[in-house]
């Protein structure tokens, strides 16, 4: 059974979220970003997709994906790459597509450790 609930970081999360659960069942939230970005995140107890539509500092707009998993790697597919629209209709779908288009990180270590309560709080979807 799918619980929505919102965590310690007053972020709306999932859990209970399996393979199969279909990615209609789960709501982006609007993400905190600067004035002309607009940022989306889906935090689940499988991790997080996120979705950047911000102006690069080359001068054009770019639409990102990414998706840190439960461990802290990180990928992150650039140029128009909204999983949103591409088509998936699972969260494993949503995560191999974010993994098959990565194209600037591709599990990425965290650059920086997380404290142990932070690292803690991911792992029990407190993310």
């Amino acid at each position: 059974m799918i619980e929505k609930y919102i965590n310690d970081n007053e972020k709306e999360c999932y859990k209970g979220v399996t393979d199969d659960t279909q990615l209609s069942d789960l709501l982006f939230h609007t993400a905190s970003a600067y004035e002309d970005d607009k940022q989306f995140a889906l935090h689940t107890n499988l991790g997080s997709l996120t979705v950047l539509d911000r102006m690069t500092g080359f001068g054009y707009r770019d639409i990102e994906t990414g998706f840190r998993d439960k461990e802290g790697k990180f990928w992150l597919a650039t140029g128009d790459c909204d999983v949103r629209y591409s088509g998936v209709k699972t969260i494993r779908e949503a995560i191999d597509w974010v993994k098959s288009h990565a194209d600037i990180c591709n599990g990425c270590p965290e650059d920086k450790p997380k404290s142990d309560v932070a690292k803690e709080g991911m792992k029990n979807g407190n993310i």
